[in-house]
């Protein structure tokens, strides 16, 4: 089958940084496949993901007998699936993400329906039949300890869990210092391939926007300690050869989660971070996981996320911790200058009126 400018094939955002004129032919597979190696496979049965994110972010319908290009890859998702690369050759996997990472499912939330089946054509290959792996066109690594010539400061959003409200508070974050006239870089460093939070990330005024996929990664759940700060380095490194005033970077999942921990036992990706908050589901989950990031010795300023959609909840938050929980529009009123002032090295008092409402325009 040919690949090039099939009209017939849907390419996965996974997929973007491969070059297309790269992908030239289909071969057998015939040993176990490796996390990003990329697959063309034939849509079976609809199941939860019926809609793919292709490679220039938008969102297409999957119906069956369509043909997409998707890459293996591991994934952790509490309210959605654990789910692995095959570790033989197989005829058959699942659909894991919105972005077209592929493996198979070992175990699923009880509210999620079971995955979109595949079945497996072959492996995407070079025009010398070898098979294309999309973490041979990730970004080049830039060791965190070359601070090049950068007053870049970094804010670490960290959470309680999956959907506990990191993207929105890094994304709220970014919006109130980009208004601010601070030019602002994002990224997301753990994770399973998806846009939609890199164009958050966007719309809130970042840029430039990096995340794993950029290192070359479909996902990064299984990845060695190695692996997973060559990942942090490339991204933390490129976003700060742009030069920002301020750097946010999500870690996603949960503290516990295997990834996150193994970042936050690295005494190298601890000492990058000038500022920490930290988003949780309710006040409970915010004190256990204020204890545990203060243990670990990073510069907490103020917890954040799911918690803060009740007043209630908010300030009990804030009493039994003794520091700011953060809402979307106390990060917009001004408070983040109070919460980052301490550390910050630009001159917050020359930019006031940025914080100002601003009026209404009929």
């Amino acid at each position: 089958m040919q690949l090039i400018d099939n009209p017939n094939i849907k390419y996965g955002f996974t997929t973007r940084a491969v070059p297309l004129e790269e992908m030239a032919k289909v071969t057998p597979m015939y040993a176990p496949p490796r996390i990003g190696d990329l697959v063309l496979a034939e849509v079976q049965d609809l199941g939860r993901h019926n809609r793919m994110e292709i490679r220039t972010g938008l969102t297409m319908y999957l119906f069956p007998g369509d043909y997409i290009v998707g890459a293996f890859g591991n994934r952790y998702a509490t309210d959605q699936y654990e789910a692995y690369v095959p570790l033989r050759p197989v005829e058959e996997c699942d659909l894991l993400s919105v972005g077209g990472v592929c493996g198979e499912v070992a175990s699923q939330h009880v509210s999620m329906v079971d995955p979109t089946r595949l079945r497996i054509v072959g492996l995407v290959s070079d025009k010398h039949g070898r098979p294309i792996n999309q973490r041979a066109f990730g970004l080049p690594p830039h060791p965190v300890g070359e601070r090049l010539e950068t007053s870049a400061e970094v804010i670490l959003v960290l959470g309680s869990s999956m959907n506990s409200g990191k993207t929105t508070t890094a994304g709220t974050l970014a919006r109130a210092l980009s208004r601010a006239n601070f030019s602002v870089a994002a990224g997301k460093i753990t994770g399973t391939a998806a846009g939609k939070d890199g164009r958050f990330y966007e719309a809130c005024g970042a840029r430039p926007v990096l995340d794993f996929t950029s290192a070359g990664y479909p996902s990064t759940y299984m990845l060695a300690l190695e692996e997973l700060l060559g990942v942090y380095e490339s991204i933390l490194g490129n976003l700060r050869a742009s030069n920002p005033d301020y750097i946010i970077l999500e870690i996603a999942d949960g503290i516990f989660q295997r990834e996150t921990r193994m970042l936050l036992e690295s005494a190298e990706f601890r000492r990058s971070a000038d500022h920490v908050f930290f988003a949780a589901g309710d006040s409970l989950s915010a004190e256990s996981g204020v204890r545990l990031v203060r243990e670990y010795g990073l510069p907490l300023r103020a917890t954040a996320g799911s918690v803060t959609q009740s007043p209630l909840a908010s300030r009990e938050a804030e009493e039994v911790l003794g520091m700011p929980c953060m809402s979307i529009e106390r990060i917009m009123d001004g408070t983040l200058r109070e919460v980052l002032g301490a550390g910050q090295a630009l001159e917050w008092s020359t930019r006031d009126d940025v914080f100002a409402p601003t009026e209404e325009v009929a």
